[in-house]
């Protein structure tokens, strides 16, 4: 049995994780601080009682950076590698961490799920707000802010500072949280509120103009109303879809963006739109695969081969941009091969299958929303993507855990 010094090591436990779920409030030099708060946390409660850690949970959810990791063996930027390797580091931080907490621990932490969620949506709401209301009272018109306050976001919050692509995940998924805060909730106050930051976080998504989170917020909505069976829900859905395409079709930065669908071509035959420049680097990307399908270029090369390819198709500005594939699965295939990828799709579909079995619908829904942006951003080779990334599946694949440990 574990002792009362260990459940009380856990309340430190709880206290942390809670920091974790406000990371987007916090600068990027107190995140690092912020997780190893937390580890430093379980790690002293584990010592207090009998030693746990489940190995498959460790390896489930840590395999794909270990073979990322063997993947440095044969690169030959090797400072590019040890830089992407400590970005990534995220993805065997946490599947270490979470893997020293026993079903006991684990359940006790999800008796906060609820207040864990306030936070992460309180967090982004004001993480919104505050600086738009700031550079709005400050530096800009109105028509200003409606036009470049996604740039003000990425190039003037100093160590706030954050790609409006991001941003825009994290919108979505605080919308998708605020669901089941709603499902819990009694008070009108409490309701009005939410519902209130949800219809601000949907006018920022739509400010950011970003097509992938919004697809992926309307998929995973609506298979939230599926998963409920309940008919009542019908309604206010279709109202919240329709609302939520008449605002993309009247406002002309986002209508565009999807314009731009209409017609897709490489960037040195048509015009330069984010979708045409997407275009140009998967045909970039494909022909690199091909050459290299089994191991890829490794960590260290495998932008380098990019910009390289960029470069003798005399794509210029993909050159001085240095853009990466902009898809999550085409560059795992350019880091890793084949080989890769079908790490990273079994560790998704381990953790899918045990969601579903178990009705983890935050984790199915969560994996759903990442699967979709995946296609078309990189997100786990940016530090603002592959942290909450690895938080979000290590914490919620832990209900899955200590619920297949009961059965």
């Amino acid at each position: 049995m574990e002792t009362n010094k260990s459940l009380r090591g856990i309340k430190i436990v709880k206290i942390t994780i809670g920091l974790l779920f406000a990371l987007v409030v916090l600068p990027s030099n107190l995140k690092a601080i912020a997780i190893l708060l937390f580890g430093v946390a379980v790690l002293v409660n584990a010592l207090q009682r009998p030693w746990h850690f489940d190995k498959r949970f460790f390896i489930t959810n840590a395999l794909l950076y270990i073979v990322i990791a063997i993947t440095y063996l044969y690169s030959y930027d090797i400072d590019y590698g040890q830089r992407k390797l400590t970005q990534m580091s995220s993805l065997i931080v946490f599947p270490f961490v979470f893997a020293m907490l026993t079903k006991t621990e684990s359940k006790e932490i999800f008796k906060n799920l609820t207040t864990y969620l306030w936070i992460y949506i309180t967090g982004v709401f004001l993480f919104n707000v505050i600086p738009f209301i700031w550079f709005f009272a400050t530096q800009y018109s109105f028509p200003e802010m409606m036009e470049h306050f996604a740039t003000v976001l990425r190039v003037k919050m100093g160590k706030y500072s954050i790609h409006p692509i991001y941003l825009s995940m994290h919108c979505s998924i605080a919308i998708l949280f605020s669901f089941y805060v709603l499902r819990e909730l009694r008070s009108k106050i409490k309701i009005a509120a939410i519902l209130g930051m949800d219809i601000t976080l949907v006018l920022f998504l739509l400010l950011y103009a970003k097509k992938g989170p919004l697809i992926a917020l309307i998929i995973v909505f609506s298979l939230f109303v599926v998963f409920q069976r309940k008919q009542k829900l019908l309604k206010p859905y279709l109202l919240a879809i329709t609302t939520l395409i008449f605002l993309t079709i009247i406002i002309p930065k986002t209508r565009n963006k999807f314009v731009e669908l209409l017609k897709i071509e490489n960037i040195d035959k048509g015009e330069v739109t984010s979708t045409n420049i997407r275009y140009t680097i998967y045909d970039t990307a494909q022909r690199l695969i091909i050459q290299a399908p089994w191991a890829g270029y490794g960590i260290g090369d495998y932008n380098r081969e990019l910009v390289k390819q960029y470069g003798q198709d005399g794509n210029q500005l993909l050159v001085e941009g240095k853009y990466n594939a902009h898809n999550q699965y085409f560059s795992l295939l350019l880091i890793g091969g084949i080989i890769c990828l079908i790490v990273f799709l079994c560790t998704t579909g381990m953790n899918l299958i045990y969601a579903i079995r178990f009705n983890n619908q935050l984790l199915i829904l969560l994996l759903i929303f990442y699967v979709i942006v995946m296609f078309t951003e990189n997100i786990l080779e940016r530090e603002a993507g592959i942290i909450f990334f690895a938080f979000f599946l290590n914490f919620f694949s832990l209900k899955s855990l200590y619920l297949r440990e009961e059965n």
